[in-house]
């Protein structure tokens, strides 16, 4: 049976809908993906890319490597997939590199920049999974590498053409060209109001050049549109809300923050409530005793060392709260973190530990030595802007 991108999928009917009801819920960023795909994926013995998606976004999402959402559906996929299905060998390669720790790997085998050109074609799930892939890492620029390429070589006619443009603006703006990223983003925005990721590539155009109003009339003004697309919803927030701080406005910012934290049921979400409360705190303003809260919520997470960009953030709740009661069990769980010779382990041993032991001694110079490396620890320009805010506070604070 083909999905709803064209292409043929194996499987029982049922778990072909639940394929395309993940799709619609992931594109539009309302309620689980991966709850869709549960029952197929549990049951249906003939069912590949179901089991791949999971596994895949359950490591994206903070999983542990060992997290049974991780390897009960590589392993279903694994033991699904023919031979002869040549996609679905590749994706399940992808998921099998990915699972041992090796991102870079894993987004190279779908786009195959590993094999010197892009193989992708126009192929919707492959070029979601490499973008998502490429983003955990930051690897703006190797995600480029396969992008122009096959967006400007994908179909005119073909009716999700617009995803892919909003997807590549966020690339595009990523890598430093801000004025063709919002050209792709603004078309695609228009082709599909409630395509949230090509809003969101616009919000971060006006993020990386410091354009308030626009932000303001892209994200204010729709608050309406954004704010029920629960997958995001916390995060394009977060944009609103560093645009009312760079105003000055920390009234609003306090509130937006009070008022979503208790929806912050993610370690990403939990990111970005964490960013906030620093980067407001970074620039002078009084948050009174708020880090309390988000420590705690830090304590309970205990997906832990997976993702140096969450663990980073987590460790800036502890910082704020050095006398937590969870303050020395992540600092000792981080030191002793098994290395076991994956992309992942190589990016916390070299950039992340370093990183957060720069900021917890408090050493500007330790971090700036670390500037051409930290893009390593995954998420946006945008997000990683928190570092340069913290050396440049310190370097202030000590006077260099």
């Amino acid at each position: 049976m083909k999905d709803r991108w064209g292409h043929d999928v194996a499987g029982k009917a049922p778990s072909v809908k639940a394929w395309n009801k993940a799709w619609e819920r992931y594109i539009f960023f309302r309620d689980d993906p991966l709850d869709a795909l549960a029952e197929a994926n549990e049951h249906d013995e003939e069912f590949v890319l179901g089991p791949v998606m999971a596994a895949l976004y359950s490591v994206l999402g903070g999983s542990r490597l060992d997290a049974p959402a991780v390897t009960d559906n590589l392993a279903r996929a694994r033991r699904r997939v023919w031979r002869d299905d040549v996609r679905g060998v590749s994706l399940v390669e992808a998921a099998e590199l990915l699972c041992r720790g090796d991102v870079t790997a894993a987004a190279d085998a779908l786009t195959g920049l590993d094999n010197n050109g892009g193989t992708i074609g126009a192929d919707f799930v492959k070029f979601r999974f490499a973008h998502d892939l490429y983003l955990h890492v930051g690897a703006a620029d190797r995600r480029y590498a396969t992008e122009a390429a096959v967006v400007a070589a994908w179909p005119e006619s073909d009716p999700h053409r617009h995803y892919v443009e909003g997807m590549h603006a966020f690339t595009l703006t990523e890598t430093g060209r801000h004025h063709q990223a919002l050209k792709l983003g603004i078309s695609a925005l228009q082709a599909e109001p409630l395509d949230l990721w090509a809003r969101h590539a616009l919000a971060h155009v006006y993020e990386n050049t410091g354009d308030t109003d626009a932000s303001m009339a892209l994200l204010s003004d729709t608050i309406d549109i954004w704010s029920v697309q629960d997958l995001l919803a916390v995060h394009i927030w977060w944009h609103l809300a560093l645009r009312h701080l760079a105003s000055g406005d920390i009234g609003t910012v306090l509130e937006i923050f009070d008022r979503l934290l208790p929806e912050a049921t993610t370690v990403f979400r939990l990111c970005d409530m964490t960013s906030l409360l620093w980067r407001a705190q970074c620039g002078g303003f009084t948050v009174g005793d708020r880090w309390d809260g988000i420590a705690d919520r830090w304590d309970n997470v205990t997906d832990r060392y997976t993702c140096a960009f969450v663990d980073l953030h987590a460790a800036l709740a502890f910082i704020r709260r050095p006398d937590h009661r969870g303050t020395s069990r992540f600092f000792d769980g981080l030191v002793a973190r098994r290395h076991r010779g994956h992309e992942i382990d190589d990016i916390f041993r070299d950039v992340a530990n370093p990183l957060i032991e720069a900021f917890r001694s408090a050493e500007p110079t330790r971090i700036d030595s670390l500037a051409q490396t930290v893009r390593r620890i995954g998420g946006s320009e945008a997000q990683r802007e928190i570092i340069t805010i913290t050396r440049e506070t310190l370097s202030r604070e000590v006077g260099i």
